[in-house]
């Protein structure tokens, strides 16, 4: 069958029923028809409320406070860094809006078809870890809602143990049951919505979890400042000159890092996108909402202390603010059940869109001739429980922040790094759609792999873990490691522009033609382009 492709609105489409290569391709993999891209700007904006409004955007808040900053500096630098991870984000997100493909198939354009397999699998084990942890704070939840409604009088006894990650030591039976209980629960909800029906179930799930979220995060806030007669100056006693500059930029970096397997992850919905406007209007809310719920963490810890249900002894205290714990052991049961509730709905939406369905493409484009994308979903799973990343979360601040989140922040920054500059920069923009799923097509490079990913992605994390590795304790990479996100994204981003533009293209690069100022292209694609202005000129 001879493939078949247009050009409308900005947006580039491929024959669905095209099978160039059973290696490269499955029906999962299919660049989405016209007929299936119905996402508007509202299902993105819904999609970022339902990823956002939940508990660990909560506790981030007053991880800040943890790390020594000031109240004020938390509510800037939440919104500093995801403005700075939603540029990436937005980026990544046109290559799936215009070319209808999921993130490992855009992935070979600058890996390599065979290459792209490991930033795939750096996402897919990061987002499992996080799956981990959101489906340990729906366990959370879980056994709080049995505790209350039981009402245990051993709940009490959690009084004098503040803090995420009681719940497993001194309840493990009812919380690992929970936990069992989750996973076999999304499991089904993956079943029932593949990628080739449009995943619709989920689109819907995200715009009846945001809402009952948003609500129910306006109730908590609402209980937890009453508690406290809405006297949340308690927080601006605490570290008034703020942290070292170091620390700032750790927490800077967290914040990035927070949301950074999204920015990798978007096309994986952008390929539904309506349009460019659709996804672009639908993601800047973004950092406004993080930053949103950052502040009502803030002053809600600050009236839970005026109310005497936490005890902050000095900032480090604040790592064990537990908004689930405080709202079973002092809301009224009528309160804390539905608010619970609604945590378990709004987790579970987020464990669904940021943490699972990426996972699947990834894994599943390993061998896609046999692997679907809801096996590689149960792959991932696997991967998630053996990891217990949830270990990090619920353990100290030190390990959350530098242990977990700057810690994979590098990965994930190189490959940021490498998508921007290569895409945005060297390719203008411009991708040959048919040659993401051939052996032959220009994408090969060297054997399938492109050796200037490869060259400036190792470099890249090196370099940031020279500290955290203890091959040098100086302050310079010290430096660099708490600037973990920024540190790889412009290390490996300059380092695959230029090894490209001076070497892989003019030597492994079949017929790409260009340079850095018009960008490379084929000249296949090229022509694509050439014509639909054409035509549009021809319009005007």
């Amino acid at each position: 069958m001879t493939d078949k492709i247009e050009m409308d609105n900005g947006q580039v489409f491929l024959d669905k029923e095209n099978k160039i290569n059973d290696y490269l391709w499955n029906p999962d993999f299919n660049p989405v028809p016209k007929d299936l891209r119905k996402w508007g700007a509202a299902s993105f904006t819904s999609l970022w409320f339902a990823m956002a409004v939940i508990v660990p955007t909560w506790t981030l808040a007053t991880v800040g406070l943890a790390l020594g900053l000031s109240w004020t500096q938390v509510i800037i630098y939440m919104f500093l860094g995801n403005l700075i991870i939603l540029i990436p984000t937005i980026i990544q997100s046109h290559g799936g809006a215009r070319y209808g493909a999921a993130e490992p198939q855009l992935t070979r354009s600058r890996w390599g078809i065979y290459g792209a397999q490991i930033p795939s699998w750096i996402r897919s084990v990061i987002s499992m870890g996080w799956w981990g942890i959101e489906s340990f704070i729906i366990a959370e939840a879980a056994t709080y809602i049995y505790l209350v409604s039981a009402k245990a009088s051993s709940l009490k006894t959690l009084v004098a143990y503040v803090g995420p990650g009681t719940l497993p030591k001194y309840f493990p039976t009812v919380f690992w049951t929970i936990f069992v209980i989750v996973i076999i629960t999304q499991l089904i909800i993956f079943y029932i919505s593949p990628p080739v029906k449009g995943q619709n179930p989920l689109r819907i799930m995200a715009k009846i979890a945001a809402p009952i979220m948003v609500v129910s995060f306006v109730i908590m806030f609402y209980l937890f400042m009453s508690a406290g007669k809405f006297n949340f100056t308690p927080i601006t006693t605490y570290n008034k000159a703020g942290a070292p500059l170091i620390v700032q930029l750790a927490f800077i970096n967290s914040n990035v890092a927070y949301w950074a397997t999204m920015a990798v992850s978007m096309p994986d919905y952008t390929k539904y996108a309506k349009s460019q406007f659709s996804q672009t209007v639908g993601q800047i809310p973004m950092p406004f909402i993080m930053m949103a719920v950052g502040a009502m963490a803030l002053l809600g810890a600050g009236a839970s202390i005026s109310a005497g249900w936490l005890h902050v002894s000095s900032s480090a205290g604040f790592f064990n603010y537990d908004p689930l714990e405080l709202m079973a052991l002092y809301f009224p049961s009528y309160f804390s059940i539905p608010l619970l509730i609604a945590v378990i709905i709004g987790t579970f939406s987020v464990n669904v869109f940021a943490n699972s369905i990426a996972p699947g493409y990834d894994i599943a484009n390993t061998y896609p001739k046999r692997l679907t994308w809801f096996r590689g979903i149960v792959i991932g799973v696997i991967i998630s429980v053996l990891l217990g990343a949830y270990t990090a979360y619920s353990t100290s601040v030190y390990t959350y922040v530098d242990g977990w989140l700057l810690a994979y922040g590098a990965l994930l920054g190189m490959v940021e790094g490498i998508i921007v500059f290569d895409y945005a920069i060297l390719r203008h923009f411009k991708l040959n759609i048919r040659d993401l799923f051939r052996y032959d097509g220009i994408y090969t490079f060297l054997h399938g792999f492109n050796p200037a990913a490869l060259i400036s992605g190792t470099v890249a994390v090196i370099i940031t873990y020279v500290y955290p590795w203890g091959i040098s304790k100086a302050y310079i990479f010290q430096l660099l490691y708490d600037n973990s996100w920024i540190t790889a994204f412009f290390i490996a981003g300059i380092l695959d522009l230029l090894l490209n533009a001076f070497w892989v293209i003019p030597k492994y690069g079949k017929n790409q033609i260009g340079s850095l100022k018009s960008g490379y292209v084929d000249p296949e694609t090229q022509s694509l382009f050439d014509a639909k202005m054409a035509a549009s000129s021809g319009k005007k």
